[in-house]
């Protein structure tokens, strides 16, 4: 399969020396001087194009992975219990795709490692081919990479609170989750780097260390039942800006300010819930009540290009009508 998507490679600036030039596939034509007459064109806005799909050569992964936890009530409070977990997953022969900007920066500085997953346009040296015919594109079909590890801490609690009768009653719940580790290891004996608290051109993902879910419900003797929810996305740093040897650098070559940080984000839920019949529930109600924008993203550094990662509500306020029937 053949698709356009964004990624951190782009074809060797003026800079990058005929040797590392040549090690990816550009003729000494299409390099020229390397400079005033390097004939080999660029990515549009940093978007290359990209070999995805399966590979039939792939094996299982295998994973070990161990949790400890406890739950608890008080005696003076029967009403509040929670549980707290902590987690450990450890991942070997992970599946996945060897991150573009390891492909590029690995085979420039030893003009072998990935270069053959770069295949350039014999016409004209590019990266950004519509066929696998014409060439020009990277490779990233599945391969056992390396390994990877995530580690961290659940949260929950509950508690109900008991109204005057002609009221009901309250009921409050939190889960959070705080993220230790999200290690990866591109390849066997490669560099480990650490995505907790990052997001960037390596790192992908919205990896912040805290996020949550708290909601107060307000439950009435008269089968309606109204709930307020707080939903919490923890700040995160541009991996761009890491001291890592993987990530410093790896999406613009100095320091990035674009965003160099994304702060936290809270969004607002109201819903109704209408308990009908004994069998049917009716819900309704607004998503992010404040229409909060969701963070814009330079399109360099995202997945397929998009302006804004999908953790966020892209779509601002939402409204929503649903039931549930048991039959």
């Amino acid at each position: 399969m053949r698709t356009h998507h964004r990624q951190g490679g782009r074809p060797p600036s003026p800079t990058a020396s005929f040797a590392q030039c040549q090690a990816q596939g550009v003729t000494a034509a299409q390099f020229g001087n390397g400079g005033t007459t390097n004939l080999v064109p660029q990515c549009t806005a940093g978007q290359c194009s990209q070999l995805t799909g399966g590979n039939p050569q792939l094996s299982p992964e295998e994973s070990k992975s161990w949790t400890a936890g406890f739950t608890f009530t008080a005696q003076a409070l029967p009403t509040l219990s929670g549980s707290v977990d902590y987690y450990r997953i450890a991942l070997t022969g992970e599946v996945g795709v060897i991150p573009a900007s390891v492909i590029m920066s690995d085979c420039l500085a030893t003009l072998t490692n990935y270069c053959d997953q770069i295949v350039r346009s014999p016409a004209t040296g590019g990266i950004t081919g519509n066929s696998l015919a014409s060439g020009g594109y990277i490779k990233q079909t599945n391969v056992n990479t390396g390994a990877a590890l995530v580690s961290g801490i659940d949260a929950q609690i509950a508690y109900r609170l008991r109204l005057p009768a002609n009221l009901g009653g309250m009921q409050f719940a939190l889960n959070g989750t705080y993220l230790q580790h999200f290690e990866s290891t591109p390849l066997p004996g490669a560099h480990t780097y650490d995505c907790a608290g990052l997001f960037g051109l390596t790192c992908q993902t919205v990896n912040s260390h805290w996020r949550h879910i708290a909601r107060a419900t307000l439950q009435t003797p008269i089968d309606l039942d109204f709930a307020v929810t707080w939903r919490y996305i923890g700040r995160v740093a541009n991996d761009n800006n890491s001291s890592d040897p993987t990530l410093h650098f790896a999406a613009y070559g100095a320091y990035s300010y674009q965003p160099a940080t994304i702060a936290s984000y809270s969004y607002l839920d109201l819903a109704l819930t209408y308990h009908a019949l004994k069998n049917l529930d009716i819900r309704g109600g607004v998503k992010n009540i404040t229409d909060k924008d969701p963070p814009v993203i330079p399109v360099t550094i995202q997945p397929g290009g998009a302006n804004t990662y999908s953790a966020y509500d892209r779509l601002g306020r939402e409204l929503f009508i649903a039931f549930t029937a048991n039959f």
